[in-house]
């Protein structure tokens, strides 16, 4: 049995991070605030991106993932429940921040390049008070996240959060 991540899906992983925490701090009208905003739009779409390698790298190291160990039902439930909708977001919410700058603005140069944007007829205020509520919700669960990694190494003292981090040992 694996007992650490393939070195990839961990860099997919902190990586994956890094860019969301980028994308909430310099959050706001990209179209209004241009160079945190540039920023934001950069960290989102990179966000996308990753989430489609992430999904392309479990298939392919599915057999070199660690495997879980027994958990009660209630654990294993919460488990799938925290891990399906942490994937959610890192879709949902890139989506929904273009459809917000889609329909904020005609067009939008990121570091020099067009961003393909789509027509739209829909309520932008509500589809970016959804992007932003999601993005704040998606933050308090990656720290639920990490305090239940803790939990695992420092209570449960397994293997949970070393297997996320590149150490020899």
């Amino acid at each position: 049995m694996k007992n650490k991540y393939p070195f990839p899906v961990m860099i997919v992983h902190w990586l994956t991070l890094v860019l969301v925490v980028l994308a909430y701090i310099t959050g706001g009208d990209p179209t209004v605030h241009l160079k945190s905003g540039e920023l934001h739009v950069f960290a989102g779409v990179s966000v996308f991106l990753l989430f489609f390698i992430r999904i392309i790298m479990i298939s392919i190291y599915r057999k070199d993932l660690p495997h879980n160990k027994p958990m009660s039902k209630y654990q294993k439930t919460l488990f799938l429940m925290v891990k399906h909708t942490l994937y959610s977001l890192l879709f949902l919410i890139p989506v929904l921040g273009w459809f917000t700058l889609s329909g904020l603005t005609e067009s939008y140069q990121l570091f020099g390049m067009n961003l393909p944007l789509i027509s739209n007829s829909w309520d932008v205020e509500i589809i970016g008070e959804t992007h932003e509520f999601l993005g704040n919700f998606f933050m308090v669960l990656i720290g639920l996240h990490a305090l239940a990694a803790l939990i695992h190494h420092y209570v449960f003292k397994d293997n949970v959060l070393k297997s996320m981090l590149y150490f020899k040992k």
